[in-house]
């Protein structure tokens, strides 16, 4: 194995491990998100039943 092919494939891997972390935030943000969502949703269900059983 030449010294060129190692650094490329250093390179490769270091890009792979990036593109894996990106996409492992975009997912963690997207599930906030979502939880956020439905927090509020079940907020705003919990009220309108408190308010109907007045």
């Amino acid at each position: 194995m030449r010294k060129a092919d190692v650094v490329a494939s250093y390179k490769e891997v270091r890009l792979m491990i990036e593109t894996i972390l990106l996409n492992i935030i975009y997912i963690l943000f997207y599930a906030l998100i979502e939880m956020t969502i439905i927090a509020v949703a079940l907020i705003i269900a919990i009220v309108i039943v408190l308010g109907k059983s007045k």
